[in-house]
Formats: C-alpha cells, sequence, structure tokens
C-alpha cells in the first residue's frame, strides 16, 4: 500500500494511485495540448473542426470530472499533485469545460480541509 508523502491516511494500493495518476496526466495533457486549442483558429477552420469532431476537451474534461468523484475518500492520495494540472485546465477558455472542471479544484481544497483542517498543500502547490 501506497501512503502520500509524509502523511499516512492514503490507503490506496500503488498499482492503482499509479494507474489513476497516469490517468489524469494523460488526459490533462490531451486537453491542454495546442493542436486541441481551438480558439487560436481562424473562424472557418474553427466551424469545420467543431462540425466534424466537436470539442474533444470538452469530453475528456468530463470524464476526469467523473473520474474524480468515483475516487471517493482517495482524492486525498492527489492532493497536492494534481491541483496544477487540474488549474491548467481551468486556463483554457470553453465555458463547459470549465463547469466541469473549477468544481474539482473546490472539492480538492474540501477534501484536505476535511482531512487536515487546512488548506496547506492546495495553497503551497500554486504558489
Amino acid at each position: 500500500y501506497y501512503s502520500c508523502s509524509s502523511q499516512n491516511y492514503c490507503d490506496f494500493p500503488l498499482l492503482n494511485l499509479q494507474l489513476w495518476n497516469n490517468y489524469f496526466h494523460l488526459a490533462v495533457a490531451f486537453i491542454t495540448q495546442d493542436s486541441l486549442q481551438l480558439e487560436n483558429f481562424s473562424h472557418a477552420k474553427y466551424n469545420k473542426i467543431q462540425n466534424k469532431y466537436g470539442d474533444m476537451r470538452r469530453l475528456i474534461g468530463f470524464a476526469i470530472r467523473d473520474m474524480w468523484y468515483k475516487l471517493g475518500q482517495n482524492k486525498i492520495c492527489f492532493i497536492p499533485g494534481m491541483v496544477g494540472p487540474i488549474l491548467e485546465m481551468t486556463l483554457i477558455p470553453e465555458v463547459e469545460l470549465r463547469k466541469a472542471t473549477i468544481p474539482i479544484f473546490f472539492d480538492m481544497m474540501l477534501c484536505e480541509y476535511q482531512r487536515t483542517g487546512e488548506f496547506k498543500k492546495v495553497i503551497e502547490s500554486i504558489l
């Protein structure tokens, strides 16, 4: 079993922790890649991509949100490691994606506060 950093309140098996961590980091890397930043394209190219494929960032963002909440009490194992990547997702100027991902950041704060009574790890990871 894996214990998060120096704190021993994570009972997530190491294999699962690595798998989930890889999943989240890969999904965030996908969403934030330059070639998917549709708002940077010409209007014609934006419309063509949107009509053919839709905004794949939104779909992956919703999947990240759903998977995050399935972690239950194990979410604490991903704090502070996922704070930066989640915040990076919230900076993408796509309204539905932001609606899906900003609550994850607040949930991270809530998880840490419920576990430790403070926001130290979340705040430190931002700074």
